[in-house]
């Protein structure tokens, strides 16, 4: 037991004084009372002065050359067991990982699709703010990389990645991967409004082809291209 903590059991026993109504007069729990006397915690200055009016005495010596004596001899070994669990060890965890569990949820990794849309090719870590990526819902948001140069007049080559986010609606002219005939296109698409739309490529020149809407399935809309230099 601590000199402080020796200190206090005496002057309470010789208040007759249960542990109890010390810790109700200090407005503490029992356990600190007991803890403070065993010498497992280490009361400053003012829970000193406290205590002395608790006691209706002047305790003299808990001052801080007390408290910092009990502080090296009871503390000490903890003090050194603290210190290794802190000692940095190089991780072998991935980095993007790393990102990941230092930033919670302002980070998340999003998968990259081909046009299928069966298997991820990867991931890249986007920032989240508000549960949004780019203003879009964070769980609604995927990548594509583009296979081809349909839409190479369009500043959209083949390997360059896309951003996209899930929908099901055409507003006015937008850059979608839509389903026509089985199979996953990346294309310029136009509501005619007239049960129509117009399908769009840009090769080596512009192309447009008219199909019915109830035959096109639309996937995703895309709104942001990463070009790949």
């Amino acid at each position: 037991m601590a000199r402080v903590g020796e200190e206090l059991k005496k002057s309470r026993l010789e208040a007759n004084m249960s542990m109890k109504q010390v810790a109700k007069k200090l407005g503490v729990s029992e356990s600190f009372v007991n803890d403070v006397e065993l010498g497992r915690r280490i009361v400053n200055e003012d829970l000193i002065k406290r205590f002395s009016k608790v006691f209706n005495k002047k305790i003299g010596s808990m001052g801080l050359g007390s408290l910092e004596e009990s502080a090296q001899s009871e503390s000490f070994e903890r003090t050194k067991e603290i210190i290794k669990k802190e000692v940095y060890v190089a991780p072998k965890t991935p980095v993007n990982e790393l990102w990941n569990q230092a930033f919670g949820e302002n980070i998340k990794n999003v998968p990259i699709f081909g046009y299928d849309m069966k298997n991820p090719l990867g991931h890249q870590s986007h920032v989240v703010e508000k549960k949004k990526i780019d203003g879009y819902p964070m769980d609604k948001v995927v990548m594509l990389k583009v296979e081809n140069d349909d839409l190479k007049g369009y500043r959209i080559r083949k390997g360059d990645l896309v951003s996209g986010v899930e929908a099901k609606e055409i507003q006015g002219t937008q850059m979608m991967l839509l389903s026509y005939k089985g199979k996953n296109l990346l294309r310029k698409i136009r509501n005619l409004n007239n049960g129509n739309v117009e399908l769009l490529t840009f090769n080596e020149t512009q192309r447009s082809e008219i199909v019915p809407l109830k035959e096109v399935t639309i996937l995703l809309k895309l709104y942001k291209v990463e070009i790949r230099l």
